[in-house]
């Protein structure tokens, strides 16, 4: 620590952050205005605005005299911009507990757990009785899980943030790589207009097909944000429609693809891009034996008839892998094969460079792949070169690396916060893993053991999880070290 303390200056760090996090403050500020639109259809929801509009106005106006001399970096290192958006997801969970502390009546730590879950696409919640709530605190949960879906940077970078090195360095930070264009501004723009157009397409979808028209926006913008928070308790389960769990299904997948497959979808008129895109490939190689043990065990254990059984294996299997969330029965009473096989499914997660979280469909595939080539590397002749490709990529010895340390680090905190969960309120390995895949995996399924009931130091914990899934743990980690050998040198100047 001491030795790496020598190369943080710390006061172009703090004027750096400082500014990155005030321009991105402010994206915060101007979402939190635009649940109280829908005041104008439920006007007996008026008296709840200045929930909304004051903690709003005060992000607004916090980000603009934190940002004032952003014209004035230069240069942004990866560092700067890690704890940027480590801090920003923090503090952006923190200003949105208004609501549902003055709504809702939770206490603060239920509220924090509520905020952080919506932004960063999780779907965990204290919450119940859903129905019971006002309309604008539902939609701002999901209004939250849109936004945070595509993330909060990458909201900022569309509205605000002006292109150059600080724009993509943070867009790094924020756990994304992906170019569809050369010009990240652009980018951004792109994805922005992709994801609002197919955001409608399913709310029209599920609107001609029976639902509600604010239960359509909501279960539009959850589900292709990969954040599977509802309008019910229930979830999707509360419609008992094959074709809403269909249109579901459907928004789930699209949200779980990377975005530069749609890109290419909506340029070439095709299904094509769709179906030779390899994370969809390895999407359906998983899914595939997953879907038929779990409907299996379904079959079995419990004496699900067999058209029920396959019909909830596929859709837990792919609101699972998609890192949705949504549900449509008690998963507390799934047997322990099925309970895992969802738990590895959550853990597996969608595609790089989508709304999903998990450790993503291409770092799997390049660690089994790793292993292939490991073993063709001490069979064939010394001096031997392998191709170390998958579909149209090929990947470096530096991508591996980070991708197995990416990997392992992943499984570790999985490990650590299944044995925590497992001690602290006794649940079964199966259902402490379970528990702590969903929050790490910003998943939301849950067989029960998230309430209002759990210990604070599991809420907490969970809280903890959901932040560096979302942030896929390198930013988190940056950040934590970051502040511990920043604090020393505020400690010494003072």
């Amino acid at each position: 620590m001491l030795e790496l303390r020598k190369y943080i200056n710390i006061a172009d760090d703090i004027f750096v952050i400082r500014n990155l996090i005030g321009a991105l403050l402010q994206g915060i500020g101007v979402a939190y205005l635009i649940p109280v639109l829908i005041t104008w259809v439920y006007r007996e929801e008026i008296k709840y605005v200045p929930y909304f509009v004051l903690p709003g106005l005060a992000c607004i106006l916090l980000g603009a005299w934190l940002a004032q001399h952003s014209e004035h970096i230069e240069d942004v290192n990866l560092r700067q911009a890690m704890i940027s958006a480590a801090f920003v997801w923090l503090f952006a969970s923190f200003v949105s507990v208004v609501p549902f502390m003055k709504i809702a009546g939770m206490g603060f730590v239920d509220s924090y757990f509520e905020s952080m879950s919506a932004w960063t696409g999780t779907g965990l919640t204290m919450m119940r009785n859903l129905e019971s709530y006002p309309h604008i605190i539902l939609f701002w949960r999901a209004w939250m899980q849109w936004l945070g879906g595509v993330g909060i940077v990458l909201v900022a970078l569309t509205v605000l943030i002006r292109p150059g090195v600080a724009a993509a360095r943070l867009y790094k930070a924020e756990a994304r790589t992906e170019r569809i264009l050369p010009n990240l501004a652009n980018t951004s723009k792109v994805i922005f207009k992709i994801y609002a157009v197919l955001t409608i397409v399913g709310v029209y979808l599920y609107y001609i097909n029976g639902m509600g028209l604010f239960d359509a926006v909501i279960h539009s913008m959850t589900g292709l944000g990969t954040g599977g928070m509802s309008s019910h308790d229930l979830s999707i389960g509360f419609f008992n429609s094959l074709s809403i769990e269909a249109i579901t299904i459907f928004l789930m997948i699209m949200g779980a693809t990377n975005f530069t497959v749609h890109y290419k979808l909506f340029k070439e008129r095709s299904l094509a891009p769709f179906f030779r895109d390899i994370q969809v490939k390895y999407m359906f190689f998983f899914l595939a034996p997953a879907i038929a043990l779990i409907g299996y065990a379904l079959l079995i254990y419990n004496g699900v008839p067999i058209g029920e059984s396959f019909r909830e294996a596929v859709f837990h299997a792919v609101s699972a892998i998609t890192c949705t969330g949504f549900s449509i029965s008690d998963l507390s009473q799934y047997p322990e094969l099925a309970k895992l096989l969802i738990g590895f499914l959550m853990v597996v997660g969608g595609g790089a460079g989508s709304t999903a979280g998990g450790i993503k469909l291409i770092r799997i595939t390049l660690t089994f792949q790793t292993l292939k080539w490991t073993i063709q590397q001490a069979i064939l002749p010394k001096g031997a070169v392998i191709k170390r490709k998958i579909g149209d990529y090929i990947f470096t010895e530096e991508d591996l690396q980070e991708v197995l340390g990416f990997t392992m680090t992943y499984i570790a905190f999985l490990l650590i916060g299944t044995i925590w969960v497992m001690l602290r309120v006794g649940a079964s390995l199966a259902d402490a893993f379970f528990e702590v895949a969903s929050a790490q995996g910003n998943v939301g399924l849950s067989i029960g053991i998230t309430s209002p009931s759990l210990p604070l130091d599991v809420k907490i914990l969970l809280i903890l999880h959901m932040w560096i899934g979302r942030l896929e743990i390198f930013s988190t980690l940056v950040f934590i070290f970051g502040v511990a050998l920043m604090l020393p040198r505020l400690v010494e100047r003072e």
